[in-house]
């Protein structure tokens, strides 16, 4: 992997995990050099850099630390650190102190003191973006300063949450936060903090893009993991509605450490995802082997439809799931429902090319641009990029094989639930949807429309269903037709569909693969997925839209985002799987016992066998594509008239007829 030398002040975030572990055993102590010269030295003080903090040397100086989060300090002296009035702690100087080594006594972040802290110093950063640091502002410090008696770090967690849930309300009511989210600010959970902190004090590496250089983290120890990279400007005011436009480029290192916001959507979803949730949500996350060199890429589009959900969640990140088998794995956010797919006559009028709509599709495009620039400073090939995704994301991968945009920019392609079916909408139907959404809006102008705030589009827009539209632009006809006139990104293909899926799906496997698979020169493969865990097998649980996920991303927990979005379906009934109280703590799993869920679900040895198979046969068709496992399956090439396909339950089988396997 290709890293530019780390600098002086981030040397100490890039020291080894296991030297970090050595020094946080020393009582409070963290890097005392143990000296008593007189030699000017500079630290830094991190979670993600605080600036604003105040410091006062032992010897008697005072002073704030910087944007970057330095303090200066002689040899041998101890310093201590407040917000205003409020005291945080001390210790002797050291290259990079932290909560953690301020805190006399403290043996990690999860003592309570130091965990406050964490959630103190993360909840009052002024603009919300950890990724450039924590900014303390004058306003902030004086606030805090007033509130300093009821703000003790020593308080119970949930008795200093309420203290700073207090302070926090005040400054939102002043305007002290400078984010893009109209919501007010609410705290970070002890568990998101925590979890920061770990990432800002793993080992880390620095890597130089096109833009700047970036700072990520071990995720575990043969992994790197960069998280929120901004692939594209944010689409904020005038540019909301507008194809992205290039991100700007940053001085310095850019730490890349913190979730970067969820796309706007419905507020409700944001607890399925990492991270906050506003427009400013075009950023892309990196997960690669720690040797890696000239590796297979795989970007990854989310589900959700056109409207919802996120890439950013742990699962989607895995680096136990397909980077694990030697490629560097790329997850992308981008603009969903109203402000990705709507057309407008106005947008059409000014967008030069008389069309409008597919933003979020753009958003994709720009993505893959930033992979062709950028990735082989991450050890990817840029020559050999699989894009792969489910159920919306299925179908923007298919999308993405019909645009002359991306052209060039993926060489294979996986969609698992993914459909064309129903086609691509005309402009004048997206434009018409356009239309209702300002009416719905009461806005008199585009600009009108583009002055309300995303909660007010997401509300006005929660009955429209926005999707890929023929824009004369991303899409110059119908998907369907480009497929029919050859002028797709004809890349080897790879299709699944679960047994229990979606209608739409199910639809696209009858009535839309046999047309197009004989129009293609690369090969086209077909999975059909019908394996469940033991416990959800023996109440007849068939394998539901989604379900295959669980093993793809090598994450079982995530069965439980699938049940409480309403996926797991009991075939007795077609609705939503009745899970009981399998505890005895009072709760039934149907209402929102999480331990219940996953242990009704009965994983054992064999989902480990059909994880480790899905891993393979992804990652083989990512590295040549074709997806087969020598010695074990060989994967036949679909074709329209016998539609061959493999069949994975806990064996991996091949099979004839894929579109009889739902027939009526």
């Amino acid at each position: 992997m290709k890293a530019s030398k780390v600098p002086y002040s981030l040397r100490s975030a890039a020291l080894t995990a296991s030297y970090f572990a050595a020094l946080f055993s020393l009582a409070g102590c963290l890097g005392s050099s143990g000296s008593d010269d007189d030699d000017a030295r500079t630290g830094v003080f991190v979670d993600s850099a605080v600036a604003g903090l105040d410091y006062q040397r032992s010897s008697g100086g005072t002073g704030t630390t910087n944007a970057r989060g330095e303090f200066s300090y002689l040899g041998g002296e101890t310093l201590g650190f407040a917000i205003g009035d409020l005291d945080l702690g001390s210790a002797a100087g050291a290259d990079m102190l932290t909560p953690l080594s301020i805190i006399e006594g403290a043996s990690g972040a999860t003592d309570q003191r130091v965990s406050n802290m964490l959630v103190l110093l993360q909840s009052l950063d002024a603009d919300g973006n950890l990724n450039n640091g924590i900014q303390i502002t004058e306003a902030i410090r004086e606030e805090v300063s007033l509130n300093a008696g009821t703000l003790q770090l020593d308080q119970a967690p949930a008795d200093f949450r309420t203290s700073l849930a207090a302070v926090v309300a005040t400054l939102e009511s002043d305007g002290a936060f400078s984010d893009t989210d109209p919501r007010a600010r609410s705290l970070v959970s002890a568990a998101a903090a925590q979890a920061h902190f770990s990432r800002a004090t793993s080992e880390r590496l620095v890597v130089s893009t096109e833009a700047g250089e970036l700072s990520g983290f071990a995720a575990d120890d043969n992994t790197w993991q960069f998280l929120g990279i901004p692939y594209a400007k944010p689409p904020l005011g005038d540019l909301r509605w507008r194809a992205p436009q290039q991100p700007e480029a940053w001085d310095g290192v850019r730490d890349a450490i913190a979730w970067s916001d969820q796309a706007a959507q419905n507020p409700g979803l944001q607890r399925f995802g990492e991270g906050g949730m506003s427009e400013d949500s075009l950023y892309l996350n990196v997960t690669a082997p720690k040797d890696a060199e000239d590796l297979p890429v795989m970007v990854w589009f989310h589900g959700g439809g056109f409207t919802a959900l996120t890439s950013n969640t742990v699962p989607f990140n895995n680096p136990a799931a397909v980077v694990s088998k030697g490629v560097v794995q790329v997850s992308v956010n981008h603009r969903l429902g109203p402000f990705g797919y709507i057309a407008h006559p106005e947008l059409s009028d000014e967008s030069g090319y008389q069309g409008s709509g597919n933003y979020g599709q753009m958003d994709l495009v720009m993505a893959l641009e930033w992979v062709r620039d950028n990735i082989d400073a991450f050890g990817g090939n840029p020559d050999n990029v699989t894009i792969f995704g489910e159920s919306g994301g299925g179908r923007k991968v298919l999308s993405l094989m019909a645009s002359p945009k991306a052209a060039g920019l993926f060489h294979k392609a996986i969609s698992q639930s993914g459909t064309l079916y129903p086609d691509t909408r005309s402009l004048a139907a997206a434009e018409a949807i356009g239309s209702d959404l300002q009416a719905n809006l009461n806005a008199a102008s585009l600009e009108e429309m583009r002055e309300k705030s995303w909660l007010e589009v997401v509300s006005a827009a929660a009955a429209l269903a926005p999707y890929t539209n023929v824009d004369n632009n991303y899409l110059p006809t119908t998907e369907r037709a480009v497929f029919e006139g050859d002028n797709d990104n004809d890349v080897p293909f790879m299709f699944v569909v679960n047994t229990n899926d979606t209608i739409d799906p199910i639809n696209t496997v009858k009535e839309v693969f046999p047309w197009m698979a004989p129009l293609k020169e690369a090969p086209t493969y077909a999975t059909l997925f019908s394996h469940q865990p033991a416990g959800w097998k023996a109440r007849g649980v068939e394998a539901y839209h989604a379900a295959e996920l669980a093993y793809v991303f090598n994450m079982p927990e995530s069965v439980v985002t699938h049940y409480l979005l309403g996926l797991v379906i009991d075939p007795a009934t077609n609705r939503s799987l009745v899970i009981g109280d399998l505890n005895g703590n009072g709760v039934a799993g149907s209402a929102g016992d999480t331990a219940d869920i996953f242990a009704s679900a009965g994983f054992d040895e064999t989902d480990e066998v059909v994880t480790e198979r899905m891993l393979t046969i992804w990652t083989n068709f990512a590295k040549t594509g074709n997806p087969s496992i020598s010695g074990e399956i060989d994967y036949p090439e679909y074709d329209a008239e016998t539609q061959q396909y493999v069949e994975l339950s806990d064996v991996a089988e091949v099979k004839s007829g894929i579109a009889e396997e739902f027939a009526d």
